[in-house]
């Protein structure tokens, strides 16, 4: 359990926090129209990061008992936080490259109709 009040406040604000944006990252999920979309995989992440936040907040608050399980966590973490990155670097490599430019398109007439015709 955390050792003063304020602590214990924040934590407990935290994990409000945590679990209201778990919500609207479910709601996102279930709204996406695909599982291979950007949105979904994007809110699941997000979802299963939440998850391990809880858990973790829950551990400092007492309402979760982790046990000797510190340095697993912190190796699931960061496995989670580099599969992450490669999710995030694969889904917006596209984004990242260099595209040749264009050459200009030429100019189009525009066709003189109306008072000009009479």
């Amino acid at each position: 359990m955390a050792d003063d009040l304020l602590t214990t406040v924040m934590e407990v604000f935290t994990l409000v926090v945590i679990l209201a944006s778990a919500v609207v990252f479910g709601r996102l999920a279930i709204k996406a129209r695909r599982i291979g979309s950007f949105r979904f995989q994007l809110s699941i992440f997000i979802l299963v990061w939440a998850v391990a936040e809880v858990l973790y907040v829950g551990g400092d608050l007492g309402l979760v008992t982790i046990g000797d399980y510190d340095t697993l966590g912190l190796a699931f973490h960061f496995v989670s936080m580099a599969a992450f990155a490669v999710f995030v670097g694969a889904r917006s490599f596209k984004f990242l490259q260099v595209k040749p430019a264009q050459p200009p398109r030429p100019a189009q007439p525009v066709p003189l109709t109306g008072a000009m015709d009479k």
